[in-house]
């Protein structure tokens, strides 16, 4: 008796866990969200380079792949692909300022907003 109730707990878990996995692997819209990027790191450690003052002392933490998000308002919002990530890089006076979450939203292998840097 124990073994059956056994097997059906763990057929039940394991036609919960298939039901979930195939509810996150719908694809983005294309045409709103753009292309995935998969050289995110890339696109946002070129962006990052026009915003920190000393880009070349940054250290990232990558906080998992880009995600499909809108951002912005009602009235415009802003499609993409949002990579949360965390810097710690130089400032003006040369002392690391600790490590900081931010995000990028790239659209169509750029970046077009970011988050965190006070703006």
């Amino acid at each position: 008796m124990k073994k059956l109730v056994s097997l059906v707990c763990v057929s039940f878990m394991g036609v919960c866990a298939l039901g979930n996995l195939c509810a996150e692997t719908q694809p983005a819209n294309a045409e709103r969200y753009g292309p995935y990027p998969t050289n995110y790191k890339e696109i946002v450690m070129k962006w990052l380079d026009t915003q920190l003052i000393d880009a070349g002392s940054a250290r990232i933490e990558w906080n998992g792949d880009p995600k499909p998000a809108t951002l912005g308002t009602k009235d415009k919002p802003l499609y993409g692909y949002l990579v949360n990530f965390k810097v710690n890089a130089r400032n003006r006076f040369g002392a690391y300022t600790g490590m900081q979450s931010h995000g990028a939203l790239i659209h169509n292998g750029e970046v077009i907003k970011g988050l965190g840097f006070g703006y």
